[in-house]
């Protein structure tokens, strides 16, 4: 019964995400199309690799062959240790298969609602990801369809599909500050964002997500 509790209230937070995903997913099936990669493609990697990030940096870059791709993908993947050594410690000990499940998407949206809900005390971390992660995979998977059969027909750019995801970012972590440590750690997030600036562009995630882990384990709990 718990796990069905837990399982609803993910569906009920993780609702946003199948709609904001899934017009992201749109942007990200155009551009793929319009980079010339077959619409099947665009929609298989949505399927099996369900990383935004690394997915727009796939299609921007195809053009260059597969070192600078396999340099870029690697570069972003790197904040996923992280994130995932953060989920198993609140998750506990799993079955394998379990544990795979909740790896396949872990992507910084499911991440950040899963740690409110571990804050908020959710009975059941598992059943509440699981939800979460099903609403965000059919929503960009939804959305890649989608865009990969407009094809040409539109431009995400001139819709602000860029700003509009990182406004979703904002409004994600923002339910994670509580206190005045948590303001330190978004301060050095952002001020380690805009000196990444420096860096190549795949790194530049990477860059500031772990600064920000960093001084997360640094700095104390209020």
């Amino acid at each position: 019964m718990l796990h069905r509790r837990a399982f609803r209230r993910g569906l009920r937070d993780g609702a946003v995400l199948f709609v904001a995903v899934g017009g992201f997913g749109v942007a990200y099936g155009v551009l793929g199309v319009q980079a010339g990669l077959a619409p099947w493609l665009v929609v298989l990697a949505s399927a099996l690799v369900v990383s935004g990030a690394a997915q727009f940096a796939w299609v921007s870059l195809a053009a260059a062959g597969p070192g600078p791709v396999l340099l870029a993908v690697s570069g972003l993947a790197l904040r996923h240790v992280p994130m995932s050594a953060r989920v198993a410690s609140l998750v506990g000990p799993q079955r394998l298969r379990v544990r795979l499940a909740l790896a396949w998407v872990l992507v910084d949206e499911t991440f950040g609602l899963t740690v409110a809900a571990a804050r908020r005390g959710e009975s059941d971390l598992v059943a509440y990801k699981a939800a979460v992660d099903v609403l965000l995979f059919s929503g960009w998977v939804v959305g890649s369809v989608v865009g990969a059969v407009l094809g040409g027909r539109f431009d995400p750019m001139v819709w602000g599909a860029e700003v509009f995801f990182a406004v979703l970012f904002v409004g994600l972590a923002a339910p994670l500050v509580r206190g005045r440590w948590d303001l330190a750690v978004v301060a050095l997030a952002v001020g380690a964002t805009f000196a990444a600036t420096v860096l190549p562009e795949a790194w530049r995630i990477t860059a500031a997500a772990t600064a920000a882990a960093a001084a997360g384990v640094v700095l104390p709990d209020d």
